[in-house]
């Protein structure tokens, strides 16, 4: 054989293996899938290398992801960012814009999130937790500050004499205008003929039969009435009730609390007030606020609410900062990712890393080519050198 045919079949046979070694060591990463038996005993190198490793492989990516790649203190400083700060902070000016302009009502909001069983049940949720945040705070505070034993000057804000002069001036005045209006109605000129007609029924003797005979009760109280007015809304009159009240201010002022509230309403005051705040109509004013429409909670507030803006992405960052460890935590990172690499296909996986490097490992393939001819060369070139 010639010298030169003798190179060119080496170069040409050193090549193909080469390529054909490479492309099968690419091959064999995947398949076979399952381990291939004869009789009893497993072909080496079956099943491969990824499906045979597979666990091991699935819990290492786990560790790495967890421990290098998505780890607390990257999210956390990630997400505390000055860009992503702008970023966030922009997102909510855009809702706040897009809410503040729009007609939909609290309940077509919330429909967006909830169906309608859910909304319905997170309003009953809603209107009992209100109720027990109520109680809780009102038993909290009763207990903590001692309202029961404590004064009532102690308890009411700006307790001082000037101050029980002004309450006592305005009440008087409230409940004498209220007894002058109630006077003037219908109802109360019926109640003041009854009061004349009873006293003159009950004035005895030659005077009281001449009245009974002579005295009209429903002139007598017309004629009555704007005297009654006039006396009531008078300096006198009010400066007296006034007096009373303060003076009565100033004598309830010195009691305890508990013994007031006993005396007027026969029962203990914190069991009372809790009873109270149990019977509020939470579910009523719930509806209520549901029928409102989104915007009119805001616009009043608006350029507050845009101010706050800033500020308020920057507190929700925050927030989500300190969260990230724990959640991670709670979800268990690598435990997660090695149980999505396990159901993940080989076939798909094999299809994704092709994908991926499909160029390179075909790069490799070439290069066994490469490098076999390289092989195939010298090697022919030793033997003739030899041979000769």
């Amino acid at each position: 054989m010639a010298d030169w045919l003798y190179i060119m079949v080496s170069v040409v046979v050193a090549a193909f293996v080469g390529g054909v070694t490479n492309h099968f060591a690419i091959k064999m990463l995947f398949h076979p899938r399952n381990p291939v038996m004869i009789g009893k005993r497993r072909v080496p190198f079956t099943p491969g290398l990824i499906p045979k490793r597979r666990e091991d492989i699935a819990e290492s990516l786990g560790t790495v992801v967890a421990d290098y790649l998505v780890t607390a203190e990257g999210l956390q400083e990630m997400v505390l960012r000055p860009e992503f700060r702008s970023q966030a902070a922009e997102k909510l000016g855009v809702l706040l814009e897009r809410w503040a302009s729009s007609d939909k009502t609290v309940k077509e909001a919330a429909l967006l999130i909830w169906t309608e069983e859910e909304w319905a049940s997170l309003k009953s949720k809603m209107a009992a937790a209100l109720a027990a945040i109520l109680q809780y705070g009102f038993r909290q505070a009763w207990q903590k500050y001692d309202w029961e034993q404590k004064p009532l000057k102690d308890i009411v804000p700006g307790w001082s004499e000037e101050n029980r002069q002004i309450w006592g001036e305005a009440a008087a005045k409230a409940i004498l205008d209220a007894v002058v209006e109630e006077m003037l109605s219908s109802k109360g000129q019926r109640l003041l003929t009854k009061i004349a007609s009873g006293l003159v029924d009950n004035t005895g003797g030659f005077l009281g039969t001449m009245a009974a005979i002579f005295m009209d009760e429903e002139k007598l109280v017309q004629k009555l009435t704007p005297a009654l007015v006039r006396a009531l809304q008078g300096d006198e009159a009010r400066s007296r009730v006034a007096s009373a009240i303060k003076d009565r201010l100033e004598l309830y002022g010195e009691k305890p609390v508990g013994e007031l509230f006993y005396s007027w309403i026969g029962r203990d005051p914190e069991s009372w007030i809790g009873a109270k705040l149990q019977e509020l109509p939470l579910e009523v004013w719930i509806s209520k606020v549901e029928s409102m429409e989104v915007a009119s909670w805001i616009e009043p507030w608006r350029s507050q609410a845009e101010a706050a803006v800033p500020g308020l992405a920057d507190r929700l960052l925050l927030l989500i900062a300190r969260v990230i460890p724990p959640a991670m935590k709670a979800i268990r990172l690598p435990q997660l990712v090695k149980e999505q690499v396990q159901k993940f296909p080989v076939d798909r996986l094999e299809e994704v890393i092709l994908s991926l490097s499909g160029k390179e490992f075909r790069a490799i393939t070439w290069l066994g080519v490469l490098l076999g001819g390289i092989i195939g060369l010298v090697q022919s070139l030793m033997l003739l050198w030899i041979g000769r």
